[in-house]
């Protein structure tokens, strides 16, 4: 197994909260992640705001809204990585966060989740 994580943001018509937590995503210092926002059927300017400032995470839209964990469940189905990090629309990642739990996913037992506070 590799330690790749995938972000998984659920959104809809939150597109400055969504900014701030990409740009939080993208101070984290472990590289190997791929981010993926869920767009709910957003009539704000999601997509547009995604598409200018981070063009490099995939954005997947659908065209009704499934709710929180629908969109979860979208976004997991389509992530490439080996962990899964569920991150709000309008939360904030500290620069070392995903590093600390990959670092303590390591020294636990395989069949441990692990979490933050």
């Amino acid at each position: 197994m590799s330690d790749k994580v995938s972000i998984v943001v659920p959104t809809r018509n939150r597109r400055n909260f969504l900014r701030q937590a990409m740009r939080s995503a993208h101070t984290q210092t472990f590289r190997d992640i791929e981010l993926l926002v869920v767009d709910e059927a957003s009539s704000d300017g999601t997509a547009e705001m995604m598409a200018a400032e981070f063009p490099a995470v995939r954005l997947i839209r659908n065209g009704q809204p499934r709710g929180p964990g629908g969109a979860r469940n979208t976004g997991v189905a389509a992530a490439d990585g080996d962990w899964i990090l569920f991150l709000d629309d309008d939360d904030l990642l500290h620069p070392e966060h995903v590093a600390a739990l990959v670092k303590a996913s390591h020294a636990t037992p395989a069949d441990t989740v692990v979490s933050g506070q």
